[in-house]
């Protein structure tokens, strides 16, 4: 087909790009089940904040269907990500026995439908969703799926508009709706098409065994709670024709109009010629059950695509809408009921559609990867036993089928509590922050994955959060400071704490030379720019041993600190606008014995449990056996294969970090108040709302008094430091340590 004028003038100025690069938002609709497939009867969870303010995480109709909703955003690949963020924390918020249903079709249902529960968040909400429940099929209204919305960047308008159609058209939003309007007419024609690739749905309940098996039951025509079709002639007859609809008593409101493309704006639909369509949302697609956020990328991808063709190709002629309106509808009632593992009758057309959109794609140089796409969706039309419907139908029992599905899901997202998928580009603390976010209807931008940044907005307001818990709430020039640790040292005695003596050196021969100076006491050696490069010895080792140490050392940094080692427990105090939230043990890397396993067995079995892993991947990092950890091994005169006895601890380190497979225990409750009041104080000195601060206290029982000083030596102190730790202890309670730094973030008015 030729191009039209704007077509023609997308490639005249070199716009395709921004064509293709159209902007998706998507919400998708699931229900909450229990293990067998019926709707949950537990509360809605409380974990999503106040639901007339989350707008990413929210209930539908009935209380048990969750709405899950991503912003808009040009990228695809992020887009999934944010859902596959938004999904995974939805799950992680249910309650335990609550599932999923990977199903667009109704779970099992109770007999009487009057008893399901409606959401119930105010008054006004309330009485609609109790008329809608006597004006239309419940059963329809049970149904879930997912709604795409598309809009495309506004450069392509402003940029055709402005070089070509504004002798054409009356107003900037008259050029803009013409243009929404004919992508509309597209989506409308191409439904049939649409619903045989993508959907999922054979019958449009699960309890309907006996029923006919179709490709999409939930978007046949039989399968919409209402009858009111929509006028696509122009945006006014659109808005007329439900307007209508509503005075005829077939809608209770605009709003209910469930056909398969809307018109979107930003206020009321009477006023959507003159205000403009800012988006088209695109209805008609089943949840995908073979992925566990609900969606095939696929159909993401194939909506955008489709939307790129008819932008650039000629809308109908008026005259003609209703009739090809109406033919789109009889082919999307014939595909939609039509046998799903059986060929199409119209295979080939289908087929025709998809060559005339590679061709498209050729011409206007899109990216490889919709040719790819084509050529995926081209495979099921050729055997329709691929297409998810058939995937679904040939299951012999459909609804334990279906709680697998729900229940393997949930399982997945519980595996691994402290990893956001979607967001594992960043360090553990941002992915834990951005959960936390999400739950509570914050967007959360990735500004910058490798720095770990991100950027969270409640409405009008933003906040940049750099690893996890580094903000502008703390002072700028301070918190550059504390990265280096000399700097921060000497701060900290500059306020008067206690701080272990010690001395730079720039060189590895340096620190060398001067073994005999430190051969009489114990050792830390701490690289200056890297947190966890730490090596301690309470008992010098051999000079060969500290010299292969120090270079070490060196390879990984150009300058160490050679620090007064001090006998005591590793302490971090975690502070959140101004106060101690949480506080936790770090015991140096060890084993402890049964009288019957060897020292490998134990240190397989101990880097075997759930949240141990690789460092800062994992909560609690892995003990690895490097030349420290063989070396005191030694000192033990043990190896891999000696057997410890029973209750003997091994100490693989003498240093107590994050990174070094150190055990943390939580202490916040055990710590006596004189620390925690020391600190307070220190970090007010400091004007840090949000720190960490390392410290050694010989027994944390004992009261810290001025007279003793040397009771709390501090080590350090992080302007972004980790939080994970605080939220998944080896030992003790996990502190809500990302919900009270949101607080402080985005304190409730």
């Amino acid at each position: 087909m030729e191009l039209d004028a704007v077509g023609k003038a997308i490639q005249q100025y070199h716009l395709v790009p921004l064509v293709s690069h159209s902007n998706l938002g998507l919400e998708v609709t699931m229900q909450r089940v229990d293990a067998q497939g019926a709707l949950s009867t537990q509360p809605v969870p409380q974990a999503f904040s106040d639901q007339r303010k989350n707008a990413q995480i929210h209930h539908g109709f009935a209380q048990s269907q969750l709405k899950i909703s991503t912003p808009a955003m040009p990228d695809l690949a992020a887009l999934m990500a944010y859902l596959t963020g938004l999904t995974t924390t939805a799950r992680r918020a249910l309650a335990i026995g609550d599932y999923l249903w990977p199903l667009a079709s109704t779970p099992v249902l109770p007999a009487d439908l009057t008893q399901i529960p409606l959401t119930n968040t105010d008054a006004i909400g309330n009485k609609r969703r109790q008329q809608q429940a006597k004006q239309y099929d419940i059963t329809k209204l049970m149904t879930t799926g997912t709604h795409v919305n598309l809009s495309f960047n506004e450069q392509l308008f402003t940029r055709l508009y402005t070089e070509t159609f504004h002798q054409q058209y009356s107003s900037y939003v008259e050029f803009r709706n013409a243009i929404y309007l004919k992508v509309a007419q597209g989506f409308v024609r191409m439904n049939w098409l649409i619903q045989y690739l993508f959907g999922a749905t054979p019958t449009l309940t699960i309890q309907a065994t006996k029923a006919k098996r179709q490709r999409s039951s939930v978007h046949s025509p039989a399968g919409r709670y209402s009858a009111v079709t929509g006028d696509y002639t122009s945006i006014d007859a659109y808005v007329a024709a439900l307007q209508a609809a509503v005075r005829q008593h077939q809608l209770l409101s605009i709003s209910d109009f469930d056909g398969p493309v809307r018109f979107r704006s930003q206020g009321e639909l009477t006023n959507l010629a003159k205000q403009g369509v800012y988006y088209l949302e695109f209805r008609g697609l089943d949840l995908d059950p073979t992925s566990a956020t609900g969606v095939d990328q696929n159909a993401v991808a194939f909506l955008r695509l489709l939307a790129s063709y008819f932008v650039m190709m000629p809308a109908l002629p008026a005259a003609m809408v209703a009739q090809v309106s109406a033919q789109a509808a009889a082919l999307t009632a014939q595909v939609t009921t039509e046998n799903p593992t059986t060929a199409s009758v119209q295979a080939q057309p289908a087929l025709q559609v998809l060559d005339a959109l590679r061709d498209f794609v050729t011409k206007q140089g899109l990216p490889a990867s919709d040719g790819v796409l084509l050529t995926h969706l081209k495979t099921r039309v050729s055997d329709p036993k691929q297409t998810l419907s058939a995937q679904v139908a040939q299951q012999a029992e459909p609804l334990a089928w279906a709680n697998q599905q729900a229940q393997a899901y949930q399982t997945a997202a519980l595996a691994k509590p402290f990893e956001l998928p979607g967001f594992t580009g960043v360090d553990l603390s941002s992915q834990l922050l951005a959960e936390q976010a999400l739950r509570r209807g914050l967007k959360v931008d990735i500004v910058d994955e490798n720095a770990s940044i991100l950027r969270l907005t409640r409405q009008q307001q933003a906040q940049l959060v750099v690893h996890g818990s580094g903000t502008d709430l703390n002072p700028q020039a301070l918190t550059s400071v504390l990265t280096h640790k000399v700097a921060a040292k000497q701060v900290l005695a500059e306020h008067g704490v206690q701080v272990p003596a010690s001395q730079t050196y720039r060189s590895a021969n340096q620190l060398i030379d001067d073994y005999d100076r430190y051969a009489a006491g114990g050792i830390v050696l701490k690289a200056t720019d890297r947190n966890q490069a730490v090596v301690a010895f309470r008992i010098m080792p051999k000079r060969a041993l500290f010299e292969q140490v120090v270079r070490q050392l060196f390879e990984q940094t150009n300058s160490v600190m050679a620090e007064e080692l001090i006998v005591a427990s590793s302490y971090r105090f975690l502070v959140i606008g101004g106060k101690v939230q949480a506080i936790v043990e770090r015991l140096p890397a060890n084993i402890v014995g049964d009288g019957r396993s060897t020292v490998q067995t134990l240190l397989d079995r101990k880097n075997g449990r759930a949240l141990r892993g690789t460092a800062f991947a994992y909560p609690q990092s892995e003990l690895k056996l490097g030349t420290i950890e063989r070396y005191r091994l030694q000192s033990y005169h043990l190896d891999l294969d000696s057997v410890v006895g029973r209750g003997t601890q091994i100490l693989l380190r003498e240093d107590a970090t994050f990174g070094n497979g150190a055990d943390v225990l939580d202490a916040t409750n055990d710590m006596h108040q004189s620390y925690i009041d020391a600190v307070e104080a220190l970090a007010a000195k400091l004007q840090l709302s949000v720190a960490g601060f390392d410290v050694m206290i010989p027994n944390l029982y004992a009261e810290l008094t001025p007279e003793h000083p040397e009771m709390a030596i501090y080590l350090g102190v992080h302007a972004a430091p980790f939080l994970y730790p605080h939220q998944f202890p080896m030992f003790g309670d996990a502190q809500p340590v990302t919900q009270q730094l949101l607080a402080q973030l985005f304190p409730v008015k």
